[in-house]
C-alpha cells in the first residue's frame, strides 16, 4: 500500500488562510519585536552585550532558531489543540518512511544538476549585466565566521532547524491551504515561491523555487514530510560542505 493511501490528504484541509496569516504574523513579529525583547531579557541577565559574550552570529543564529521553534509550536497548537487533529495532517508520521525516504533522496539526485546549472545560469546572466551576484546572509556569516562556537550553531542551523522548521510551515502547512483553494500543482508553484521569497535574495530565487517544487512534489505524492525534510537537509548539508570547502582553500565566493 502506497503512503498516500495511508495519510489520507484527500479531504478538505481542516485550518485555513486565516490560520496560516496568523503564523506568518507571529513569525514575522517575533524575527521583528521578539528578538528585541529577547535580547533585552539576555542582555539584562548577563549584565553585557550577549554578541560581545557568545558572538553575533550565535546570538543571531540562536534567536532565529528560537522563532522558528515556537512557530513550529504555534502550528503544532492550532492542528492539534484547536482543531483536533493528529500529527499526521501535517505530514508528521512515519509512515513507509524509508520508502519514502528512498524515493526522495533518488528525485533530488535526478533535480539537483537542474538545480547547480540554474544556479550557474543566473550568475553568468548577473555577471553579464555588470551586476555582482550577493549571497545569502548565512553564506556570508559562514563564510566570514572565526570561532568555533559560530559556525556550529551555523551548521545547527541550516542543516536542522530550518528544513524541519520550514518543511512545517510551507510544506506541511501551508500547501494543504492553498491545494484547497487553487488545486495541487498551482498550489506546489505557489508554495515554492513563497519558500524562495523568504530566504530574501533574488540571486538565489530560482535555484530555489526549483527545489521548493521538488519539496512540495515530494510532500504531494508520499503524504508525509520524511522525503521533504530529508531532501532540505542533505541540500543544505551539500551547500555547506562545499562552502567548508571553499572556505578552508581561501577561494572567494
Amino acid at each position: 500500500m502506497h503512503a498516500s493511501s495511508v495519510i489520507n490528504k484527500s479531504g478538505p484541509c481542516p485550518w485555513d488562510l486565516t490560520d496560516v496569516a496568523k503564523v506568518f504574523i507571529f513569525y514575522l513579529l517575533m524575527m521583528g519585536l521578539g528578538s528585541v525583547m529577547a535580547l533585552a531579557v539576555i542582555r539584562k541577565l548577563l549584565g553585557d552585550d550577549p554578541s560581545a559574550v557568545f558572538g553575533e552570529n550565535t546570538v543571531v543564529l540562536a534567536l532565529s532558531m528560537l522563532t522558528n521553534g515556537l512557530a513550529c509550536f504555534f502550528i503544532i497548537y492550532i492542528v492539534t489543540a484547536r482543531l483536533g487533529q493528529p500529527l499526521a495532517a501535517l505530514g508528521i508520521s512515519l509512515t513507509n518512511w524509508r520508502k519514502n525516504l528512498a524515493w526522495g533522496l533518488l528525485r533530488y539526485v535526478v533535480v539537483l544538476p537542474v538545480i547547480i546549472a540554474a544556479g550557474f545560469l543566473v550568475e553568468l546572466m548577473t555577471r553579464n549585466v555588470g551586476l555582482t551576484p550577493e549571497h545569502q546572509e548565512v553564506v556570508v556569516r559562514f563564510m566570514e565566521e572565526r570561532s568555533s562556537s559560530g559556525t556550529i550553531a551555523i551548521i545547527i542551523f541550516g542543516v536542522l532547524v530550518a528544513p524541519v522548521a520550514e518543511e512545517i510551515l510551507f510544506r506541511g502547512f501551508l500547501q494543504p491551504v492553498l491545494k484547497d483553494i487553487m488545486g495541487g500543482t498551482r498550489a506546489i508553484l505557489l508554495t515554492s515561491l513563497l519558500f524562495a521569497l523568504v530566504h530574501f535574495n533574488l540571486y538565489i530565487l530560482l535555484q530555489i523555487s526549483i527545489l521548493g517544487v521538488l519539496l512540495g512534489y515530494l510532500y504531494e505524492y508520499t503524504g508525509t514530510l520524511v522525503a521533504p525534510v530529508s531532501v532540505h537537509v542533505l541540500h543544505n548539508s551539500v551547500s555547506l560542505c562545499v562552502l567548508l570547502f571553499i572556505k578552508q582553500s581561501g577561494w572567494e565566493v
